[in-house]
């Protein structure tokens, strides 16, 4: 093996699931021709790939594996202060294994079904990005939610999803969501109704507001779904929420 060759970047797919490893390496590869990607089938050869092949840049790991588990990994990785990015695949929502991952400073936390354009780009930023890139501090991470948060405050007439958080922001979806359970106590999709109804109940208070004209500055083209979704969150319809606030408002 020549020089060049023995520098050229690698990734590392370690899963117990063929179908996954090969689904990974296919699509990277067909992306990416130039990189060497790696399987390992149990977490013994995970681990021993990655504490033997330093031109590992980056491992997609599965969070239960024979052997040793994905967390384990990851605790010997930050231990060993390996110079390689993990990223946890896993089929598990539970967020107490997001937060074990976080806390071994792994870049990203994948649920399955795995999106394609998440492996993507967390490979090329792997390739491009210097191994020692700092990984997000909790602080970080709080930053990285309130900036979110103002955006999506000023952008409420418009329709909002985490994938579009997750491209303009370039984090992962699923990562994002983990980040605003951990960090606001809800899931994006709930936060995100709480705020439209907020906004919707001080825009109510307005009498020269039409019910059709709030909708759609929270972001709803159809007055009925505003309606539903307002009564289903504050046990009354809109119209009847102002006619209520505007007699309390009488002297």
């Amino acid at each position: 093996m020549d020089q060049k060759q023995e520098q050229t970047p690698r990734v590392l797919v370690a899963d117990d699931e063929r179908a996954i490893r090969q689904g990974l390496q296919v699509l990277i590869t067909r992306y990416y021709r130039e990189l060497t990607v790696l399987e390992a089938s149990n977490g013994q050869q995970c681990w021993d790939r990655l504490r033997t092949e330093p031109q590992i840049r980056i491992a997609f790991i599965d969070i239960r594996m024979p052997e040793i588990s994905g967390l384990q990994i990851c605790e010997k990785v930050k231990t060993a202060d390996l110079p390689v990015k993990i990223v946890i695949i896993s089929g598990f929502r539970d967020f107490d294994y997001a937060r074990q991952a976080l806390r071994y400073g792994v870049v990203d936390y994948l649920l399955k079904p795995i999106n394609p354009s998440d492996v993507l780009r967390l490979v090329r930023e792997a390739v491009t990005v210097p191994l020692h890139a700092p990984v997000l501090t909790e602080k970080q991470e709080r930053l990285v939610i309130e900036q979110i948060r103002k955006w999506v405050h000023d952008h409420l007439h418009e329709d909002i999803t985490l994938l579009d958080l997750s491209r303009r922001f370039h984090y992962s979806a699923s990562y994002l969501s983990m980040l605003f359970k951990r960090e606001i106590g809800t899931g994006f999709q709930e936060y995100l109704l709480d705020c439209r109804i907020q906004r919707a109940k001080h825009l109510l208070l307005d009498p020269t507001l039409r019910i059709s004209d709030i909708a759609q500055q929270v972001g709803y083209t159809n007055p009925r779904a505003f309606s539903i979704a307002f009564h289903k969150s504050c046990g009354i319809p809109p119209t009847e929420y102002r006619e209520m606030r505007g007699r309390e408002t009488v002297p």
